[in-house]
């Protein structure tokens, strides 16, 4: 498998919820790194993005993902774009993100860095506050 289908199938196990698919597309060292905390391992990782779906469908009246988008940085390493659907006390808000990945000689993902965008988690935070959920 190329490493760009590799990163397709990697977005769309997320957006899916395949958590299954997601495990097996990373290397038994993978990091992901999110600002200060890093977590290694596909069970961690992988228990990382199932918690974060419970607790925002918990947490919202209706959260959805897109359909995530990839782009290739080079041989190895892919940006990877999600877009998140956010509903509460019937406001909208769409939620983007992207995550950096690198893809090992091993055809496993060996690394996922979350790409920060202070503007983005400001406006985020700002729809949280409006429906009371912060």
């Amino acid at each position: 498998m190329r490493n760009v289908e590799i990163a397709r199938l990697f977005g769309n196990s997320l957006d899916k919820d395949d958590y299954q698919t997601t495990h097996k597309l990373l290397d038994s060292d993978c990091k992901y790194i999110i600002g200060d905390d890093v977590l290694v391992g596909p069970e961690e990782i992988t228990n990382s993005y199932r918690n974060n779906m419970i607790e925002g469908r918990k947490k919202l009246d209706k959260l959805e993902w897109g359909q995530s988008k990839v782009e290739e940085l080079g041989p190895y390493e892919f940006y990877v774009y999600f877009t998140d659907y956010l509903t509460h006390k019937e406001k909208k808000y769409i939620h983007r993100c992207k995550q950096k990945i690198t893809i090992g000689l091993s055809d496993r993902i060996i690394q996922i860095e979350h790409i920060d965008d202070p503007d983005e988690q400001a406006r985020l935070n700002q729809f949280y506050e409006s429906v009371g959920l912060r």
